[in-house]
């Protein structure tokens, strides 16, 4: 029995190392350098940018594109921003008149998640015109993140006084989300005040409005754990994803220090911060998700998950990692590892193989 044990833990290793390898060699590190295309189902046709980009593909056929080695002075397309998701092919999304359509969703961003980092207590706005913050960008190509899959995109390091920041992004291949993690250091002598900021331009442009949040309501709050988005069925705006932006969880060492969703013209613009406080050689993680999804019931109700850190929001996470998050409560929360179809279904064959081996042992 003993060996059998010993067997299984072998092949299920083996199968582990082969999960997700034909995801890795088709999407790679793509390197696009400036690519620009024109966005059809706008009233106006007009470029879009994007840089650098990183494709990686969610459960639901949701394709992030993830910027790496921006070297442009940017907002909200900067380093570790999504340029842009849409969805592979079509979904049944919802319509303003309460039934749903066959259709392919798209351009759910124009610049998602970008960051800025203030030393100083200024609160913003992350904007290149903005001298009181530093944005996290221009380090450099990231890399895939073997461990974890292929699934994970790894940021450099960025000094900014005192500070390392680093941004990792995961879209996995069990799920329906991407996660934004920002690692911040302290290598400094003394404690220092950090305030994060985020930069946000969404696809849904000025039709973008508020369906739902954490709180019942349709108004972004500074105790929503979550709020959710789409382009209010309004012309062609119809087709962008329905969004849920989960900001924060229940009791939060450190929640949301302002949260904006505005009106009008600048209603895709949405901006939250966090401030916190770090002594020497300390590390604290801020944790973000966004979900696509094709109808609002579906965002609500996926936001909602999220908010709540089901198992799979934590994957690809060590253990300190986890501990380190300061916007979620995620201590104690059980992280896993990532695995691909052809993982799961190694693991299913491996796992009845072994039920064979030892009923056959027990009837000898």
């Amino acid at each position: 029995m003993k060996r059998a044990v010993a067997i299984l833990s072998g092949l299920l290793l083996a199968g582990a190392a082969f999960a997700d390898v034909s995801v890795v060699e088709r999407q790679g590190l793509t390197r696009r350098g400036l690519v620009r295309k024109i966005d059809a189902k706008k009233k106006h046709p007009r470029p879009v940018t994007r840089f650098g980009d990183q494709a990686l593909t969610d459960a639901s056929g949701l394709e992030y594109f993830i910027n790496s080695n921006i070297t442009l002075l940017t907002t909200s397309s900067a380093s570790g921003a999504a340029s842009e998701a849409s969805y592979t092919g079509p979904v049944n999304a919802d319509t303003s008149g309460g039934g749903t359509v066959s259709t392919t969703l798209t351009d759910a961003f124009d610049g998602y998640n970008a960051i800025c980092v203030s030393t100083t207590g200024n609160t913003g706005p992350c904007s290149t015109g903005n001298a009181g913050v530093t944005i996290y960008n221009n380090n450099g190509a990231g890399t895939l993140d073997a461990s974890c899959g292929g699934r994970q995109v790894i940021l450099n390091a960025q000094t900014i006084g005192s500070l390392s920041v680093q941004r990792k992004i995961l879209v996995p291949s069990n799920d329906e989300f991407a996660r934004f993690l920002d690692i911040v250091t302290n290598n400094g002598g003394g404690t220092q005040t950090v305030t994060l900021i985020t930069s946000n331009n969404l696809g849904s442009d000025a039709n973008t409005t508020i369906f739902g949040s954490s709180n019942g309501n349709t108004t972004a709050e500074l105790t929503d754990s979550w709020v959710a988005t789409d382009g209010n069925f309004v012309g062609l705006d119809a087709t962008d994803p329905r969004l849920g932006h989960v900001l924060q969880g229940p009791g939060a060492r450190t929640p949301l220090a302002s949260v904006n969703f505005p009106a009008g013209a600048a209603a895709d613009l949405p901006t939250w911060a966090y401030t916190f406080s770090l002594a020497p050689g300390e590390t604290k993680i801020i944790m973000n998700f966004v979900t696509g999804q094709p109808t609002r019931a579906e965002a609500r109700a996926k936001s909602a998950e999220l908010a709540g850190l089901p198992t799979n929001a934590l994957q690809c996470l060590s253990p300190a990692e986890t501990a380190q998050i300061v916007n979620f409560e995620a201590r104690g929360v059980t992280a896993i590892p990532t695995a691909s179809g052809f993982g799961l279904a190694a693991l299913a064959l491996l796992l009845a193989g072994a039920s064979f081996f030892v009923l056959r042992r027990r009837t000898v």
